[in-house]
């Protein structure tokens, strides 16, 4: 997926175009409905993502990036329609932020039951009780390890490759440490507060029936063995009513603001260079 490299990529793209405002020759100034993307455009967003990324981006990465240059300057002609003023890079970001808020400005939507039912029974995994984890553990300690409790983390959980977990010698192989070596139905709030929310996370995601690891937690990392994970009882509607509303709230106001922006999109004309035309949103 694209979608995290872009929201970190958006804040380098936006000082460059800023100083490209700056830079570029004075030309003509396009009609106030087009919108005008540039070979130049492609190459400095093309240049920003292989300084980011290591690589150069894929031709729908590209047009990703692109789509999103046209939408930021869409939100923007909106809000200076409505009488804000263009200063600098950061005002202009900042109109942008505005019009999208004021295309979905206006009051919650009002689920009816039925529709919360509808979802709740459509998608029941995302609300359920997260799974109760039975796992043996053993810690490697920074302090105790002068700081090598990582590396012989992990030559530990090669050794241990094939060994079963109820070995009594496995056990020599951590540190002591006032966490047990075995926890029984363990639920990630219970987890958190044992071992802190990194260790918790990372627990939840392990596969069932083998050493894993290193896993971090406040002083040190972990070694894991999750021999059992027990789905929680499917929730009543009525305890996770106030989740799936709020979800069904999210998914209206997502919904009002793709309509918004589509509205607002139709009112101007995109002009791509021709390696692009096509793949304006």
């Amino acid at each position: 997926m694209v979608r995290e490299p872009l929201v970190h990529f958006v804040c380098l793209g936006a000082l460059l175009f800023g100083i490209n405002a700056f830079t570029r020759p004075v030309a003509a100034p396009p009609a106030a409905t087009s919108i005008v993307i540039t070979d130049d455009d492609l190459r400095q967003l093309a240049g920003l993502w292989q300084i980011q990324w290591g690589r150069a981006p894929t031709p729908d990465e590209l047009r990703r990036l692109v789509d999103g240059q046209v939408r930021e300057e869409v939100l923007i002609r909106e809000a200076l329609a409505a009488g804000l003023e263009r200063q600098d890079i950061l005002v202009r970001r900042r109109l942008a932020a505005l019009a999208a808020a004021e295309a979905e400005a206006g009051p919650p939507p009002k689920p009816s039951e039925d529709a919360l039912r509808a979802l709740y029974e459509a998608s029941p995994g995302s609300f359920a009780v997260p799974a109760e984890l039975t796992m043996t553990q053993l810690y490697f300690s920074d302090r105790a390890r002068n700081g090598q409790a990582k590396e012989e983390a992990i030559q530990a959980r090669d050794a241990l490759s094939g060994r079963d977990v109820s070995d009594p010698a496995v056990g020599n192989l951590g540190d002591p440490s006032e966490f047990p070596v075995r926890l029984q139905d363990q639920t990630p709030d219970e987890l958190a507060a044992l071992f802190g929310q990194p260790f918790a996370a990372a627990a939840t995601r392990l596969p069932v029936g083998s050493w894993q690891g290193p896993v971090p937690s406040l002083g040190g990392w972990h070694l894991v063995f999750i021999e059992a994970a027990t789905p929680g009882p499917p929730p009543a509607f009525e305890t996770v009513r106030e989740a799936v509303e709020a979800s069904w709230q999210q998914a209206e106001s997502d919904a009002q603001q793709r309509q918004a922006y589509a509205a607002m999109r139709a009112r101007y004309t995109v002009v791509l260079p021709s390696s692009l035309e096509g793949s304006a949103p």
